[in-house]
């Protein structure tokens, strides 16, 4: 028989294979829990000091240190279990400089529209920032020393992780039973991975950009790049200070003029984009199963915790 011939599973198997990723995720979600109210819990709750450390510093530290070994170690046995060989998804595409640069230029204005979504979203319910008050803040060493710790944290290694994570491991394995299916689920677990909703709405509809990206080009190393330049170009925009409020709008709108230049000259195929809706049978499957309703649970009670 064939290795590449479709296998039929019963749900109960689905629902098991589902589980092995869930169990991970479900820790990744923790994860987040513990850096974005694990400063508030710990230290103005409870009381709880770490030999005078900065609790921002401590919470990033702690927070690279279990994102590496989540990722590399508990997502990758995952992907052993399910037989999923994810060195076949690292292979370079040999995409032209021009075309990387449609790539990112469209991810940068899908994320910026979907913030100021979240962003209005923020307006009207006011939850707790999920921010860190000191980033772009360079007067002191203690603040050189968060604003590099949140540089290598959140720019440079959660992109590589997300993208190993929800598009090299979670999609291609939900992909197995209906590819845009894959494209779909793994996003919507993308979204409530995220600290609170109004991150959610941004995260769901990026993830669903870098997803189609993978699907197209079979292989997460688009996604790794755009989505490491998307951060980059975030992490920039925020740490200009106020007074120079112009730069980042006029920077902004040039990448939607760009973005519209490359659409309009279609230097990126996207038909794929126009998919077909799974069957209501393998949304079932996937958030019925136990660890996914853990994810849910968790990420609502982070949403909670934002109005505490």
């Amino acid at each position: 028989m064939s290795e590449n011939r479709p296998q039929v599973i019963t749900t109960k198997q689905a629902k098991h294979q589902v589980n092995i990723l869930g169990g991970s995720l479900v820790l990744y979600i923790l994860l987040n829990l513990l850096l974005w109210h694990g400063v508030g819990l710990l230290y103005d709750r409870l009381n709880i000091t770490f030999f005078d450390i900065d609790p921002e510093i401590l919470c990033m530290a702690a927070a690279m240190v279990l994102m590496v070994i989540i990722t590399f170690v508990f997502f990758s046995i995952s992907a052993a279990r399910l037989h999923l060989p994810i060195r076949d998804y690292l292979k370079p595409t040999g995409m032209d400089f021009l075309h990387k640069t449609a790539l990112v230029c469209i991810g940068i204005a899908i994320t910026v529209l979907t913030t100021y979504t979240g962003s209005f979203l923020n307006f009207l319910l006011h939850p707790a920032s999920s921010a860190f008050a000191f980033v772009g803040h360079f007067t002191t060493p203690e603040n050189i020393l968060k604003n590099g710790l949140y540089f290598a944290l959140f720019v440079l290694l959660k992109p590589v992780c997300d993208e190993y994570i929800f598009r090299g491991i979670i999609q291609r394995q939900l992909g197995h039973y209906n590819r845009f299916f894959g494209v779909l689920a793994s996003s919507l677990l993308y979204a409530i991975a995220q600290p609170s909703l109004p991150d959610a709405i941004p995260a769901f509809f990026t993830g669903w950009y870098l997803a189609l990206m993978t699907l197209r080009y079979h292989s997460i190393q688009p996604a790794i790049k755009t989505h490491l330049l998307i951060s980059l170009f975030l992490w920039i925009i925020s740490i200009i200070p106020d007074e120079y409020v112009l730069i980042p709008i006029i920077v902004i709108t040039l990448v939607y003029i760009v973005t519209l230049l490359f659409m309009v000259g279609n230097a990126v195929n996207y038909r794929i984009a126009f998919m077909r809706m799974p069957e209501k049978k393998l949304w079932k499957i996937v958030f019925t199963s136990s660890t996914i309703v853990i994810c849910i649970i968790l990420f609502i009670a982070e949403n909670i915790l934002s109005f505490l």
